[in-house]
């Protein structure tokens, strides 16, 4: 989506004349109510206070409406990449807008939007490093990020944005947090430690760091989840092993499944380890295929999300995640292995 698509979104999520009026109309009757109960007044200084009230409110509520319930940061949607203006207009419609800051000496963390669905969260934050630092690598992160909840396992990882200046002392980034369950209205305490910029090139490590120091912060994750479950419950096959197919989750920023099998254990040493195929780069072991209303389609080859099993109980999660998002109202089907599962949107 270009700059003149999103531009042209941000101006269809503005409220309408109409609406404006109309909220300017109620307003004005509110204010005009509880002006008569009020002393001190002349009856036109009334109607003057409350016309200019009423004013304020209408701007501030349109500000407010359009900022924090239909706002999604134009970097952000940038990163999303959605594939048109109505699923921009519902990337928008779920993002909780945080914008809180936390800071000492050594840098300033602004927690600015987060997204997610059932078990991917997106973080959209800044940091600022303190005046004359350069922030110019391409790659940063926290070398720890913890989360206390009962959560259960969870992964985080992060990805630079193009902030337009590469050469100052301020960095944005996207958190991404992959979870057994969702995040949605949970407020979570997060503790940032150690700003880290990998070596140069794809496979630089992560061997430096450049600012020291912790920031820790509670967080309501207010977003509105995107994901819609299908219960499948289903028999298939995994590598020769009976497994049961329970539920697919979809939203346009991820795909889960949640398989169980008194063999995961099995299914696991059959899948064996991620197989290097270039730089950061590996073959997905348990890929999915999407076909599409269209005609097309589009298979996980590359592992980018994560897969984890609890042996005990049989259950195996795995999470794929895009790097664009997803047209998922256009998907007609599943394939996992053996089997093929229609999807109803």
């Amino acid at each position: 989506m270009s700059n003149k698509h999103i531009n042209q979104l941000f101006e269809a999520l503005t409220p309408k004349t109409e609406q404006k009026e109309k909220m300017f109309q109620n307003i004005l009757v509110q204010s005009q109510n509880e002006t008569k109960r009020q002393r001190g007044f002349t009856p036109v200084k009334r109607l003057r206070f409350a016309v200019l009230s009423a004013v304020l409110m209408v701007c501030v509520t349109t500000t407010a409406f359009a900022a924090v319930y239909m706002g999604l940061d134009e970097t952000f949607l940038n990163f999303l990449h959605p594939v048109n203006n109505e699923q921009a207009h519902y990337l928008s419609n779920g993002a909780y807008v945080l914008d809180k800051q936390v800071a000492n000496k050594n840098g300033t963390l602004t927690i600015k939007q987060v997204i997610g669905d059932s078990n991917l969260t997106y973080v959209l934050m800044d940091f600022t490093a303190p005046e004359g630092t350069v922030l110019d690598a391409d790659r940063y992160r926290f070398g720890d990020t913890t989360i206390s909840s009962a959560l259960g396992g969870y992964s985080i990882g992060y990805h630079v944005l193009d902030d337009g200046n590469p050469n100052d002392n301020k960095i944005r980034l996207v958190m991404n947090i992959q979870t057994e369950k969702s995040l949605a209205g949970q407020t979570l305490h997060f503790t940032f430690k150690d700003l880290q910029a990998a070596d140069p090139g794809p496979r630089g490590l992560f061997n430096e760091t450049v600012i020291p120091g912790s920031w820790e912060t509670d967080l309501k994750l207010d977003f509105k989840e995107y994901s819609t479950l299908y219960q499948i419950d289903q028999n298939i096959t995994m590598f020769g092993h009976r497994a049961v197919l329970k539920t697919i989750s979809v939203s346009p920023i991820s795909i889960a499944l949640q398989i169980e099998s008194s063999s995961s254990r099995e299914i696991f040493e059959s899948a064996g380890g991620l197989k290097k195929i270039g730089e950061n780069e590996s073959l997905d072991n348990f890929p999915i295929t999407i076909n599409y209303k269209d005609g097309t389609s589009e298979t996980t080859r590359i592992f980018t999300g994560s897969t984890s099993a609890n042996h005990l109980t049989g259950q195996i999660l795995t999470i794929k995640k895009f790097k664009s998002v997803i047209n998922d109202k256009e998907i007609a089907s599943i394939v996992f292995f053996d089997k093929e599962i229609p999807i109803n949107n």
